[in-house]
């Protein structure tokens, strides 16, 4: 099954790639510059940058979705429908409306690659075991991060020869997606007639995510709530940064496009293959709260390199910023799509990865346009003192890592907690 997987990942990490956080942002920056407001750009900055979390919300839906359904069918589904939505954005007019259907056709793109996240986490669950999943599906997340890459420093060449003509990757990433969505009809799910027949059962009513469920996993499990409380505050620091260095990257120290997007998706992509083997040996020898409390840290250092390259128009410290940022997303991501299990019990994994997810998208629906509001805020009381709100997310990403470290320290003290 690893080997069926790796083909269609790799051809959605090309259209995931000119919707991801970082890279859309910048598309939106630079090709939309001049055409309304530059306070309506920076904001629809921030809403993009924060859409691949915004959409979370929708995972509930997607799980309750799937049940009971075979899921390559519904995953192929998804993949293709997803492509659609990437290429939408190539029919945008070069316009003030044309921003409104980019930020709707974003939207509805990460809207749909959450369901695939979503269906995805039960289809590897099935296929492999516990202790060699992180090193296998690291490999898969691997060849999706390179396709994103290479078509993210595509895009960034383009926004500086011709911005305008960037809109047309859209339908080439479409068309690798609607590939990914047919060759991914080939994979299968161990035992799933098993996993089915268990759905078919227990129904929908009984295993059905819902607000309920969230209220209920969240009261009675005390470790995994303070996960998500830790998680939150992490996490809102981390999606705040991007929007934030997007719009300092273009106004404080004039970058063009190709370096932006080097800065905040090729090197951060392009390095995670090299990390990412040794974040999944911490990761198969212990809980996630140990794998966290020191994969952590790389953010909060990657943070303070850019804030002090951005404070002091260093653009030398912007570069080992990146590299550390590459470092930090190689181990978040596995412990975002894996981590959740370490505190379900059999059968409820869907469930908690709902939780999860459901807390992401809350993230990315506040946490970016809060982080743009401080900016604007600052610029409009001190013009040249925007960068000072890099101080937010880094204070955010740091008090999650130390919370991080104090779950850390109380499970050891008392092993039964995990």
């Amino acid at each position: 099954m690893y080997a069926r997987e790796m083909w269609p990942w790799a051809l959605l990490g090309m259209a995931c790639g000119l919707v991801e956080g970082g890279t859309v942002a910048v598309l939106v920056k630079k090709g939309f510059a001049g055409l309304v407001t530059p306070h309506a750009v920076n904001f629809a900055v921030a809403i993009v940058s924060g859409a691949p979390a915004l959409a979370n919300i929708s995972s509930f839906a997607w799980a309750n979705l799937a049940h009971g359904r075979a899921r390559v069918g519904v995953l192929a589904s998804l993949q293709a429908a997803f492509a659609i939505a990437v290429g939408l954005i190539a029919l945008a007019p070069v316009a003030s409306g044309g921003l409104a259907l980019t930020l709707c056709a974003v939207v509805a793109a990460r809207v749909l690659w959450a369901g695939i996240l979503t269906v995805r986490a039960a289809v590897w669950s099935a296929n492999y075991p516990r202790h060699v999943m992180a090193r296998v599906t690291s490999r898969i997340v691997m060849a999706s991060s390179l396709g994103i890459a290479l078509v993210a420093l595509l895009a960034g060449w383009i926004l500086d020869v011709q911005a305008r003509s960037a809109r047309w990757l859209y339908l080439f990433a479409a068309c690798s997606g609607l590939l990914a969505a047919f060759l991914y009809r080939s994979v299968r799910v161990r035992r799933e007639y098993q996993l089915l027949a268990a759905e078919a059962e227990i129904g929908l009513t009984t295993s059905a995510f819902s607000l309920s469920m969230f209220r209920q996993i969240l009261r009675e499990d005390a470790s995994f709530r303070s996960y998500m409380f830790w998680m939150s505050l992490y996490g809102s620091g981390n999606l705040m940064m991007t929007a934030q260095l997007v719009v300092l990257f273009s106004d404080r120290l004039q970058l063009g496009g190709l370096r932006q997007i080097l800065l905040l998706t090729v090197v951060p992509l392009l390095l995670m293959p090299l990390f990412l083997p040794a974040w999944a040996r911490l990761f198969d020898r212990g809980h996630i709260i140990e794998y966290r409390s020191r994969q952590c840290w790389a953010l909060v250092a990657a943070i303070v390199f850019l804030t002090v390259g951005v404070m002091l128009k260093a653009q030398w410290l912007l570069w080992p910023g990146a590299v550390l940022i590459g470092v930090s997303y190689a181990g978040a991501n596995l412990g975002w799509n894996l981590g959740h299990n370490d505190f379900a019990s059999p059968g409820r994994a869907q469930h908690y990865m709902g939780v999860h997810v459901t807390l992401t998208g809350v993230r990315g629906l506040i946490a970016p346009p809060v982080g743009m509001a401080c900016y604007e805020l600052l610029i409009w009381r001190w013009p040249d003192a925007g960068a000072i709100a890099m101080l937010l997310p880094l204070g955010l990403v740091t008090a999650g890592a130390l919370g991080f470290v104090k779950m850390r320290n109380e499970a050891r003290e008392s092993p039964a907690r995990t």
